[in-house]
Formats: structure tokens, sequence, C-alpha cells
């Protein structure tokens, strides 16, 4: 008997008695729902013509799934619930969803003859990232975990989080930090410092780009990630590593690092805008490159706050008084000083207040922060 299989396209909200071949490219881990208790898991699949949509498991009936569903591999899906989904919730290019529970029909794809999909990436080059920096935009990514920092707890506006680095490297040498928050340093970190010792290839979706400490990546409630994914990108990069693993533990080291190429690259011409643009653009983007002069128009201004010495959040506390931070949840860290000046941004077309912090702020003025702060008069 032959089957009759449809595309994910073609069906509808509340169709019944269908069969979508599919391919899984990612199955996240569960998590616990923000509005209640119960627990779900989310899925993406894609059909032979690469039309995606997004599958829900619920509850009890993650376990029922836990060893089949599994990431490049394809199967026949029937009957699966389908319903409109939120653009608030979507994630792919599609207004409906799935669900799957313990009377969708799920098949693994075994026939020699059938075309087996390949599960697609597009992943974008460490050296193109600076181009998301602080937009609404989100990547995917490939890499190889070469290291991973111990979990810590910071407080955040929203209250008590829990975050962890990571850092990953391209096959070009270079690295990024990717932070995980809460539930994914609970689930995929976890995963992964279990097998850190073979330096696993990570896929990152949907993550954010941001300008901490240079660029750096970070997960978003829809992130998505890969472990060991075994298509063609991730074997050559694993056969790469194994043949640079000396000199990529040198610069995890920090022996060599000066050596590699740094990811905050210069604009092109292409990329730089006037400040009388920045308005239009705010809808989609949060980072502009900017090509003007600063100078200081308030000269009254303090030019140094005292703060916590590892996360920099202002305190009441003395110089090298110590304390117990409330914000990064370090015991007995001390009060340092860090500099700050506010400017006057200007260019052709227009100007605007910004805030220079630490390093970038001690190189504009000439002097030190201890040094500001050993002034009597507090100001230059």
């Amino acid at each position: 008997m032959i089957r009759e299989v449809k595309l994910i396209k073609d069906i509808q909200a509340q169709q019944r008695g269908w069969t979508v071949k599919v391919v899984v490219i990612e199955k996240a881990m569960p998590r616990v729902s923000k509005s209640s208790p119960n627990k779900y898991q989310r899925l993406i699949l894609a059909d032979e013509e690469g039309n995606k949509i997004q599958a829900t498991i619920y509850g009890g009936d993650i376990h029922i799934f836990r060893d089949t569903l599994i990431i490049g591999k394809n199967y026949y899906i029937s009957n699966a619930w389908v319903k409109e989904i939120g653009a608030q919730y979507q994630i792919v290019q599609n207004n409906l969803q799935w669900t799957i529970n313990g009377r969708t029909i799920v098949e693994e794809v075994i026939e020699d003859s059938e075309i087996i999909v390949p599960a697609v990436y597009n992943f974008v080059p460490f050296s193109r990232l600076h181009t998301y920096i602080d937009s609404l935009s989100h990547v995917d990514v490939i890499g190889i975990a070469i290291e991973i920092k111990p979990k810590k707890e910071i407080i955040t506006n929203d209250g008590l989080e829990i975050v962890q680095e990571m850092t990953l490297m391209n096959d070009n040498m270079d690295t990024v930090m990717l932070t995980m928050w809460n539930q994914f340093v609970n689930n995929e970190c976890t995963q992964i410092l279990n097998i850190m010792n073979r330096k696993p290839i990570i896929i990152g979706c949907r993550l954010k780009v941001s300008s901490y400490n240079g660029i750096s990546l970070s997960t978003k409630s829809s992130s998505s990630f890969v472990i060991e994914p075994e298509i063609p990108q991730a074997a050559a990069l694993s056969i790469w590593y194994n043949a640079n693993a000396e000199k990529a533990m040198d610069i995890i080291c920090g022996r060599i690092g000066l050596e590699t190429k740094s990811l905050s690259t210069l604009p092109s011409a292409e990329d730089i805008i006037t400040i009388k643009m920045i308005d239009n653009q705010l809808d989609t983007r949060r980072s502009f490159w900017i090509n003007g002069h600063i100078k200081v128009t308030n000269l009254i201004q303090p030019f140094w706050y005292l703060s916590c010495e590892k996360c920099t959040k202002a305190t009441g506390y003395e110089f090298e008084q110590r304390f117990n931070c409330l914000y990064c949840r370090h015991d007995q860290v001390k009060a340092m000083p860090r500099c700050r000046v506010i400017v006057d941004l200007i260019d052709e077309s227009s100007s605007l207040n910004a805030t220079l912090f630490r390093n970038q702020a001690e190189n504009f003025l000439g002097c030190t922060a201890y040094e500001l702060m050993n002034k009597s008069d507090g100001v230059i």
C-alpha cells in the first residue's frame, strides 16, 4: 500500500487524517512553563521542501518520546493536533503549530527508497556577528565548546537569576562568549559540562548578539541547542579541532591570545549611519556605528564612582572596603573606583548624549579612575 504523504504547508488547523514526512531540526530540553508548573518540550520540524513548523510535547507525553523524534532523523507523523499560534510565540515562519501526544502516530523513516531530508542550518560566521549587535534579529551559530565557567547567581531587574558563561571557538580560532540563562544552565549547560573533556560541537539557534565584552552571545527564551550534532559542518569542525587541539588549548590558557583575530571588526562604509538616522531604525536594532567626534560639556560631573570589583555595580561602601555584593552574589569583594564620563557625540547631522565607562573613559580622559578619586575636588 502506497503511503499518501502531504507537505507541512498542506495541513490546516484542526485537520485530521493526514501524514507528513519530516526531519527533526531541533529538539529543545524540557522546560517549565512560566505561567504554570507544567513541563513542555519544543521541536522544529521540516519537510522535503524546507517548510518548517514548531511542535510541542506536554507533561507526561515528553517521556513517551524521549527516545524517538531524534534530531537529524526522519519520521512519518500522522494526526498531531494542529492549531494556530500567536505571533509572539512563533519561532518559524508559520502561524500554525502541532501538539504531539500519545495519540499521535510517529514512525521512523527506514525505507532505502525514501528521500531523506537533510537538516539545514543558516549559520552566521563569527566574523559577521558584529552586524547583529543589539539588534532584534537572532543568529544561529556552530562552534566548539572549549571552556565553561562555574554558574553564578546575579540580581537583575527581574530578580534573582542564574547564568553560566561558555566559550565557543570556530575553525579560524576566533572565540566568542555565550551566556546561558536560568533553565539553559540547569539543562543544556549540565549536559555540556558532563562531556567537556571531549570538547563537544555545539549548535546554538536563535541567540542574541550583544556588545557585552566587545561581542558576545546570550540565550533568549526561544533559543535552542543541538549538542554534538551529526551534520557535515560538525564533522569537519571536529576534525579541525583534533588537528589543532594544542594551539586551541594555548588560546584558552591565554598564552597566545594576542595572535588570534579580534571579533570586534571595524565597520564597512555601509554599516555607518548618521545620528539623525537612528530614530528611524530603533524598531529593528539597538546598536549603531557613528562616524563623529566626542567632547565633554559638563565639567562638574562626577568622573568616577565606587563599585563592586566583580560586577561594577555602584556601591555605598568605602574604597577597598570588603562587602557581600547583592547584585553578583560574590562575598567579600572590594569597593573599587570605576571611571565614567558623559559626553556629547557629534556628527554632521546632529548630536546625542553618550556615556563612556572604564577603559574607554580612562583613555578618553587620559587618567585612571584611581587618579580621579585622589583628586581633592573629585572632578577634572
